[in-house]
C-alpha cells in the first residue's frame, strides 16, 4: 500500500478570492478587520486613481518576516483560531478578540488589484519585512500546484509613498495593491465610508480604532465626504430622541433597561432560558423612530432610516452582512408585520445593533461573507433571544404606550408620558413584568408609578399595576399610599355618585322644559300653513279620504266573501270523502280561499293605515292632495314628520331621526312613508322597546341607505325565521297580524327600495335602501 496527499491547483486563489469575496466594499472591509486583529488604533487607506493604487496603513502590531512565511502565507491558517489557551471568559473580552477565523480574508486583496506588496513593521525587529505577490501568475495554467507559485519575501529599508498620514512606527503594516480591478472616484468612496461606518460602527458609540479614507488627486484641500475619519454623529440623536431598550445576555442571566427619549422607564432581570448562549455574551440597543426623530435622523445623517438600516449584528465588533441591510428581513420582522400593522414593529420603525461576544467558531459566519451566519442551534437561539427580549419587549412599550398618544408621535422629548393616560398605559406596562414570577424589577420610574394626590388621576386598573409592582419590590410604603388613595376614592365616589344624582334630576327637568318649548315652536312654525286652508283644500282632503275609504271598504268585502266560502267549503257532507284525493282537493280549496282572504285582510289594513295618516295631516298637510306623490326631499320630509308628528306623542317609543345632512329629491307617496315609519314603530312598541332610531348611514349617486334599529326585545330565531318575517301573514307574535311588516316591504317595492333584517337579533335592525330619481 503506498500514500499519497492532496494536490491543489493554483485556480484556488480565485476560488478563495475573487470568487468568494466578490464585493469590492466587502474585501476593504476585510483587511480593515484584518488591521483590528492586529490590535491597530489607527486605519488610513489612501486612494491613487491615476496610479490604479490603493494604500492600507495600520498601526497595529505588525508581522515579522517569520510570521508573514508560517502564518501569512499558509493558506487557511488563522492565528486567531488557533489562539485557545484560558478560559472561555478570558477568551470573549473585547480586547482579546479577532474578527475572523477562517484564513481566507488575506485573499481580499485579489479582488481589488493584480498586484500586492506587504510592508510590515513589529516593535522587537528594526527593519522592514516586504512581501510581493503577483496575483496573475496564479492564473496562467489551473495545472501548476498552489504552492509552486513564486512570491517574493524579503527586506527594506523605507514603506511606499504615504501622503495624509505617517509611515507606521514602531510597528505596523502597509498594504500596497496596484492595478486596481475597480475604479475608485469620489462618488465609490463615498459610498465607501457609507459602508465601512455601518460595518464598523453603526451609531457612533465606540472610539477604540478610527478608520479614515482618502483621496490623493494632487490637491491640497481635503474632499467632504471623502477624506478624513469615518463616522456617525447620530448617538446623542439615538440616545435622547428615541424610545429604545439596552439588554445583555450573559452567565444565564438577562439583564435589560428601557429608555424613552432620555428618561429611564425600567430596569429588570431574568433567568435566561438560552442554553445555547452561555458561552457567549450578548448585548443589544434598539431604537424606537418615532415621526420626530425620522425626520431628525434624516436631516442629520442625509439619509431616510429604512435606507439606514434595521438592526445590525456584530460577532467580536464586526458586523455581519446583510443582517440590517434595507431589504434584509433575517429576524422575521416585516413578514410578523403583515399580520397587524398596528401591531407590531417592522425593520422600517426600528435601528439598532447586537454585539455577541465569543470565542472562535462558537458563531460561524458563511463564507460568502455576505451571507449572514450559519444556521445552527446557536445563531437560532441568538435570533430568538434578539426578537423576544429586545424587539418585542420594546415593542409592547411602544405599541402600548406611544402609539396610543397620537401628539406623542411628533414629539422628541418626554413631556407627554405626564399625562394621565400615558402613566396609566407605562403603568400597566411594568406591572405585567411585575406579575411575572421570572422577573425581578431592578428599578422603576418612580415619579410615573406613584399614587397621585388627587383621587380623580387614579384608576381602579392603575392601583392593581401598583400593588403587583409594590409586592414584587416588598415596598411597604408604597402599599400603604395605594390602600390610603383606594379609601380616598371610594369616598369621593360615593359623595360624587350623590350629586351626579341630583344634578342629573335638575338636568332632566331643565332638558324636558326645553324640549316643551321647542316642540311648541315647530308645530306653530309647521302649523302656520293650516291658516290659509280653504274649501277647495277641505274638498280635495274629502275626496281622498273617500278615495283610501272605497278601497278598504272592498277590500273587507273580499275578504268576507272568501271566509262565506270557506265556511260553505267546511260545511259540505263528508259523504263521498273517502277517497284521499277528493280531501286533498277540499283541503287545497280551503287553502285558495284562505290565502286570498288574508290577501283581502292586508290590504284593508293598509288603506285603513293610509286613511289613518292621511287624515292625521289634515291640519297641516303640505301636498297637492290631488295625487298621492309629491316630488321633493325625502330626507327633509322624514325630518319633518319625526320633529313634528311623532315628537312627544305618548304610547309609542321615543322616535329619533337622524338625516346626517343627506338629501334625496325625487318623487315619493308621503301617505305610505308616514304608514312605513308608524308600522315601524308599532312593531317596536310590542318589543317593548323605549326607543327608535332611524338614521341616514350611506348616500351614494345611486341611493341612499338608512339605519332603523330599537332597542326592544329583537328577534329571537328559536321562535321566529329571520328570513320569513316580510312575508304576508307571518308573525311571531301571539297577538300579531303579520302584516305590518309586509307592508313596509310592499312599500318600499313600489319606490324601487328595498328591506333587510341585519346584526345578530339581539335588537330589530334593518337596513332600508331607497334609489335616487331616474335620469
Amino acid at each position: 500500500m503506498t500514500e499519497d496527499v492532496f494536490r491543489i491547483s493554483s485556480h484556488l486563489k480565485d476560488i478563495i478570492g475573487r470568487d468568494l469575496v466578490t464585493n469590492q466594499f466587502v474585501a476593504i472591509f476585510e483587511l480593515v478587520k484584518n488591521s483590528f486583529d492586529a490590535g491597530a488604533k489607527k486605519v488610513d487607506i489612501e486612494f491613487f486613481p491615476e496610479k490604479q493604487q490603493i494604500v492600507i496603513i495600520d498601526d497595529g502590531h505588525g508581522m515579522s518576516q517569520s510570521d508573514i512565511k508560517n502564518k501569512w502565507l499558509f493558506v487557511a491558517y488563522s492565528e486567531k483560531a488557533s489562539t485557545e489557551s484560558g478560559t472561555y471568559r478570558d477568551k470573549i473580552k473585547p480586547a482579546g478578540q479577532f474578527a475572523g477565523s477562517k484564513g481566507i480574508g488575506r485573499f481580499a486583496c485579489d479582488t481589488l488589484g493584480e498586484q500586492l506588496e506587504i510592508y510590515s513593521l513589529t516593535e522587537s525587529e528594526h527593519s522592514i519585512s516586504k512581501l510581493r505577490i503577483d496575483w496573475r501568475m496564479f492564473e496562467k495554467d489551473s495545472t501548476e500546484e498552489f504552492q509552486n507559485i513564486p512570491v517574493t519575501l524579503e527586506k527594506t529599508n523605507s514603506f511606499p509613498d504615504i501622503y495624509n498620514t505617517t509611515a507606521p512606527s514602531p510597528h505596523g503594516t502597509v498594504l500596497l495593491i496596484k492595478n486596481t480591478r475597480h475604479r475608485w472616484d469620489q462618488e465609490s468612496i463615498s459610498r465607501l465610508r457609507r459602508d465601512l461606518a455601518k460595518l464598523i460602527d453603526p451609531f457612533g458609540t465606540t472610539n477604540h480604532v478610527t478608520v479614515s479614507t482618502w483621496l490623493v488627486d494632487g490637491s491640497d484641500k481635503a474632499i467632504e465626504n471623502v477624506d478624513g475619519p469615518i463616522g456617525n454623529e447620530i448617538a446623542e440623536l439615538l440616545q435622547e430622541k428615541t424610545s429604545r431598550i439596552v439588554v445583555s445576555i450573559e452567565n444565564s442571566v438577562i439583564e435589560s433597561t428601557l429608555f424613552d427619549r432620555g428618561r429611564k422607564i425600567y430596569s429588570i432581570r431574568e433567568p435566561s432560558p438560552y442554553s445555547e448562549l452561555s458561552e457567549s455574551r450578548v448585548t443589544g440597543e434598539i431604537y424606537y423612530l418615532n415621526r420626530a426623530a425620522k425626520q431628525n435622523f434624516t436631516l442629520r445623517m442625509g439619509v431616510r432610516p429604512i435606507e439606514f438600516g434595521s438592526v445590525f449584528l456584530f460577532l467580536n465588533r464586526f458586523r455581519i452582512y446583510p443582517i440590517g441591510e434595507e431589504y434584509d428581513d433575517t429576524l422575521g420582522l416585516n413578514r410578523r408585520k403583515q399580520q397587524g400593522q398596528s401591531r407590531y414593529l417592522g425593520t422600517r420603525d426600528i435601528i439598532g445593533r447586537v454585539d455577541v461576544i465569543a470565542r472562535p467558531k462558537l458563531f460561524r459566519e458563511v463564507s460568502s461573507r455576505d451571507a449572514g451566519l450559519v444556521e445552527d442551534a446557536r445563531s437560532r437561539a441568538l435570533f430568538e433571544a434578539v426578537r423576544r427580549h429586545m424587539i418585542f419587549r420594546l415593542e409592547r412599550y411602544v405599541v402600548g404606550v406611544n402609539w396610543q398618544d397620537k401628539i406623542d408621535q411628533g414629539k422628541d422629548t418626554p413631556e407627554r408620558l405626564e399625562t394621565d393616560q400615558s402613566r396609566e398605559r407605562i403603568l400597566n406596562i411594568v406591572g405585567a413584568l411585575a406579575r411575572s414570577k421570572d422577573i425581578e424589577i431592578l428599578y422603576y420610574d418612580k415619579e410615573i408609578l406613584q399614587v397621585p394626590e388627587d383621587p380623580d388621576q387614579t384608576t381602579d386598573e392603575a392601583l392593581k399595576a401598583m400593588s403587583e409592582v409594590a409586592q414584587n419590590q416588598g415596598d411597604t410604603f408604597l402599599r400603604a399610599q395605594i390602600e390610603e388613595a383606594k379609601k380616598r376614592i371610594l369616598e369621593l365616589r360615593a359623595s360624587r355618585e350623590e350629586a351626579r344624582e341630583i344634578a342629573q334630576r335638575a338636568i332632566e327637568d331643565r332638558n324636558r322644559a326645553d324640549e316643551h318649548i321647542a316642540r311648541l315652536e315647530q308645530q306653530a312654525a309647521f302649523l302656520g300653513s293650516s291658516q290659509d286652508v280653504d274649501v277647495e283644500r277641505v274638498q280635495l282632503l274629502m275626496h281622498q279620504a273617500i278615495i283610501h275609504l272605497g278601497h278598504l271598504r272592498s277590500a273587507i268585502a273580499n275578504s268576507a266573501h272568501e271566509l262565506r266560502n270557506i265556511y260553505a267549503i267546511a260545511k259540505t257532507p263528508n259523504e263521498g270523502l273517502d277517497n284521499p284525493d277528493d280531501i286533498e282537493d277540499l283541503l287545497a280549496a280551503i287553502r285558495q280561499s284562505a290565502k286570498r282572504a288574508s290577501s283581502s285582510v292586508a290590504s284593508a289594513t293598509l288603506s285603513g293605515d293610509r286613511l289613518s295618516t292621511l287624515l292625521s295631516f289634515a291640519p297641516n298637510i303640505r301636498i297637492d292632495l290631488q295625487t298621492d306623490k309629491v316630488h321633493g326631499d325625502l330626507v327633509q320630509f322624514l325630518d319633518e314628520y319625526f320633529d313634528v308628528r311623532l315628537s312627544g306623542m305618548s304610547g309609542i317609543p321615543r322616535a329619533i331621526f337622524d338625516g346626517s345632512g343627506e338629501s334625496l329629491v325625487r318623487e315619493f307617496p308621503p301617505v305610505d312613508i308616514a304608514v312605513l315609519v308608524d308600522n315601524l314603530l308599532d312593531n317596536a312598541h310590542k318589543a317593548g322597546a323605549k326607543k327608535l332610531e332611524f338614521k341616514v348611514i350611506q348616500r351614494t349617486k345611486e341611493h341612499i341607505k338608512f339605519h332603523v334599529s330599537d332597542d326592544g326585545l329583537g328577534i329571537d330565531d328559536k321562535k321566529v325565521n329571520p328570513s320569513k318575517i316580510f312575508e304576508r301573514g307571518y308573525t311571531g307574535s301571539a297577538n300579531g297580524t303579520g302584516i305590518g311588516l309586509y307592508s313596509v316591504g310592499q312599500i318600499l317595492k313600489n319606490l324601487g327600495g328595498t328591506i333587510e333584517l341585519v346584526g345578530d337579533g339581539s335588537r330589530a335592525d334593518f337596513e332600508i335602501t331607497i334609489p335616487g330619481e331616474k335620469k
